[in-house]
This record gives structure tokens, sequence and C-alpha cells, in this order.
């Protein structure tokens, strides 16, 4: 209670017309104020939405991109798998003999070598 009886009351004398035009231009300056503060946040907060948006739908499109090419691997190496066992069965000795008799090869009676020291 002492502190208010310290401070010193003071009456100006101010128009009503004053009164009018001080408080209306300070409100206005400060509403401008506030308002462009406002909109250069809502702007700012906007940007930043749009910016993390359009990285996540990169990040997504990457991810499909990087299953697809999985996709094809996977399919790839079976594909590869199925022409090794394939092969393998070909090569098998079963197979070359039946292969070799369908063409009209016999067996040899007797083991010869060439000599290739030898002229003819």
């Amino acid at each position: 209670m002492a502190i208010t009886t310290l401070i010193p009351s003071f009456e100006i004398p101010i128009s009503r017309r004053s009164l009018l035009s001080l408080v209306n231009s300070r409100q206005i300056s400060e509403r401008v104020n506030s308002r462009r503060f406002l909109f250069t946040i809502v702007f700012v907060v906007t940007l930043n939405i749009l910016i993390v948006a359009s990285i996540n739908i990169l990040m997504t499109q990457d991810a499909f991109t990087l299953q697809h090419l999985k996709n094809q691997r996977n399919l790839t190496l079976d594909q590869r798998d199925a022409i090794v066992k394939l092969v393998d069965q070909k090569n098998s000795p079963d197979q070359l003999a039946a292969a070799a008799a369908k063409m009209g090869m016999v067996p040899a009676g007797s083991i010869s070598y060439i000599d290739m020291s030898t002229k003819p």
C-alpha cells in the first residue's frame, strides 16, 4: 500500500479528438505490424510444411523404386538358378551318353592316343 501512495498522480488535459487520433494511429500501426508479422509467420510455417511434404513424397517414390529393383533382382536370380539347374542336368553323364547315342556316336573299342610329334 505504501508504494501506491508514493506514485504521483498526473492529470493531463486531453481533448477527445486528440485522444481518438492518438489511440487510432497507434492501434492501426500496431495492427499493421502484427498482421505483417502474423502473415510472415504463417507463410514461413506453410513453406516449411510444403518442403517437408515434398521431401516425404520424394522419399516414398524412392522407396517404391527400390522395392521394384529388389523384385527384379530376385526374379533374375531365380531365372539364373533355373538355368544353372538345367545346364547341370544336361551335363550329367547319363544325359551326355543319351545325346551322343542320338547323334550316332558309339563308344571306342580301345583307347588310342594321337602322337603329334610325328609327321604323317
